[in-house]
């Protein structure tokens, strides 16, 4: 059976953004886990048509789908009478379910309403999962040949009834494959569709492992995958696809795993053996704090001025006065001239330098979010301005990585 796995996550309350879906992840990972592959996640609020619609399309193309959330006792709670409307089926009353939820009522001396019955309902002709973390059960139907599970949306009783009951189900009808085993391939100085175009006939011919070229933050990655009962078998088939890669696009190859706008340039400077400096405006210091969160750079990175007053800037870094009068700390010249003294009072290889408004007041004329970084490398020094937009906090945090992104990008192309 080739397995094409759906997941459909029930609530309006998803929808609103009040409950971030965690149970979509983390059934994808499981799937993934047992070599079941997943096509689809949907998300539906809580409305009848709608479910009946999304299920129905669930039903045409998938042949494994788990349904998260709506199987509560309240009226919104509608996933069973969809479901059974399909299936044509009706909902019949689970007994030991129903002395489970009377059960839980009784300990702690509260009054069963009626709508509690709805809780022990379960699909004629289906099977029933117990849930010993919680009240409502898991439920199975398979129609037409797709297997349908349903899943409480809590977290908590949602896992335990796929790992003690869902999986073992799927493992004990022989559907469930090889495990999946990912490699992360990172790569720069390549654009996707130039890195795909070079994979091409590799990418066309793929069995296992696949090869999925994917943007990144200023990167491209490639995610090789394979599937095998065996570790070593797998990691065989990676390496041997990767050798592949290599051959192909190895001069871009960057390292392995998703990797940060710092830890690539980290990975650069080390690569060239190239040191780094820099001077701080309207970052404060927060540039220097990024680079050395990351463990070996004292070799790389020399440090950081911080020159936040004109008054720093022009008896630290060596701005003339003249300039700061005419031109203002906030103005290209400044930054350009910022990022030069710094790389020749430290001889550093590259020097970058930041200097702008944050707000919430305009600065000889310029906005909140006006920012200029400027980087002096191999006796060039070119200067972006950019115009970013948030509070305080959010214009000094996109600073620092659009100076990342513009250290990166000039390294490498």
């Amino acid at each position: 059976m080739n397995s094409k796995c759906e997941i459909i996550s029930v609530g309006t309350e998803l929808l609103l953004g009040q409950i971030v879906d965690t149970n979509a992840s983390w059934l994808s990972e499981k799937l993934n886990n047992i070599g079941l592959n997943v096509y689809y996640h949907q998300t539906v609020g809580d409305n009848f048509n709608r479910l009946a619609s999304v299920f129905e399309q669930a039903q045409k193309r998938s042949n494994i789908i788990i349904v998260t959330g709506g199987l509560g006792p309240t009226e919104d709670d509608l996933t069973r009478e969809v479901a059974a409307s399909l299936f044509e089926t009706d909902l019949k009353l689970d007994e030991p379910t129903f002395q489970e939820v009377q059960s839980y009522y009784t300990e702690r001396n509260l009054t069963m309403t009626e709508n509690n019955r709805k809780q022990a309902l379960f699909f004629n002709g289906g099977e029933v999962f117990h849930n010993k973390v919680g009240m409502a059960p898991g439920l199975h139907f398979e129609h037409k040949g797709v297997l349908w599970f349903f899943l409480p949306g809590v977290p908590k009783e949602m896992k335990w009834i796929a790992n003690e009951k869902v999986i073992p189900f799927l493992h004990d009808k022989g559907l469930t494959e090889g495990k999946l085993f990912h490699r992360i391939l990172t790569f720069q100085g390549i654009g996707e569709s130039a890195l795909e175009t070079e994979l091409l006939d590799l990418i066309q011919e793929q069995t296992n492992p696949t090869i999925a070229p994917l943007a990144g933050n200023g990167y491209i990655i490639i995610r090789l995958t394979a599937k095998s009962n065996k570790e070593a078998e797998a990691i065989e088939l990676l390496d041997d696809t990767e050798q592949l890669v290599h051959e192909r696009v190895g001069d871009y190859f960057f390292g392995y795993g998703d990797q940060s706008l710092d830890q690539q340039l980290i990975y650069l400077l080390s690569k060239h053996e190239m040191t780094l400096s820099a001077c701080e405006s309207i970052t404060g210091g927060q540039f220097a704090s990024t680079i050395v969160a990351n463990k070996g750079v004292s070799q790389l990175f020399k440090g950081s001025i911080i020159s936040y007053t004109d008054d720093m800037k022009e008896e630290i870094v060596g701005i003339p006065h003249n300039l700061l009068q005419n031109e203002g700390a906030v103005s290209e010249a400044c930054a350009k001239l910022m990022a030069d003294n710094t790389q020749r009072m430290v001889d550093s290889n590259i020097s970058i330098s930041f200097t702008g408004v944050a707000g919430p007041d305009e600065v000889n004329g310029y906005e909140p979010g006006t920012v200029f970084i400027a980087i002096n490398y191999n006796g060039e020094t070119k200067c972006e301005h950019y115009h970013f937009s948030g509070d305080r906090n959010q214009i000094r945090d996109e600073a620092v990585q659009a100076g990342l992104k513009q250290l990166i990008h000039i390294m490498t192309s």
